[in-house]
């Protein structure tokens, strides 16, 4: 459950009111609301609390409570835990691990890594591995784990947005290569963030590739 809310609540019509304007244009907004609903995760927790219901009512007082009481209990119980877990970001590692090592994950769920996955449509997000001082530009691994070299010099970088390899990043621009891509603005990949004035790139140096 705290990888089910992980992945409804990065997407970026939480926030993000570029985001919001450019997909009314593009797709209607209920529609990709509904899309990004992780059903996968919203099934595991019914078979959960189902399991969690029968073994509850085999216990020597479980009798004496309606399946109403013990159903909703037991999905509070997943609600706080889950809310919890997510403080320390335990449902973003779990979503993040399984969108890069588990090929059949990503065609059970629509996710916001999927969506920056796109480089002809001027998206692509994913970590940075290296960065090059020398040529402004920067390695980035996308979500199905190519590898990609990005140029980031005429880029605008969102304030608080660190380019450090480890960092996941959120690049629009333009595709001009098999593996190449022209960055016109990047940010972090982390959400709490609103439309601010851009800054020049930054960028840490590393051995170039």
């Amino acid at each position: 459950m705290a990888t089910a809310l992980y992945v409804f609540l990065d997407n970026d019509f939480i926030e993000d009111q570029d985001y919001i304007n450019r997909f009314f244009i593009e797709r209607p907004f209920v529609a990709d609301v509904i899309s990004s609903i992780p059903y996968i995760w919203l099934a595991a927790l019914g078979l959960f609390t189902l399991v969690a219901f029968f073994g509850f009512r085999h216990t020597k007082k479980g009798y004496r409570y309606s399946a109403t009481k013990v159903i909703a209990a037991s999905i509070f119980a997943s609600l706080f835990l889950s809310v919890g877990l997510n403080t320390v970001d335990v449902g973003g590692y779990i979503h993040r691990y399984l969108i890069e090592n588990v090929h059949v994950y990503n065609n059970l769920i629509i996710a916001n890594e999927q969506r920056w996955t796109n480089s002809q449509h001027g998206l692509l997000g994913g970590k940075v591995i290296q960065t090059d001082t020398i040529n402004h530009s920067l390695v980035l691994r996308d979500f199905r784990k190519g590898l990609w070299r990005v140029d980031i010099k005429n880029a605008e970088v969102r304030q608080k947005t660190q380019l450090v390899p480890g960092r996941y990043l959120k690049i629009t621009g333009i595709k001009t290569g098999r593996r190449t891509f022209e960055a016109h603005s990047i940010q972090a990949w982390e959400k709490k963030y609103h439309k601010r004035k851009p800054l020049p790139p930054t960028v840490t140096p590393v051995k170039t590739l």
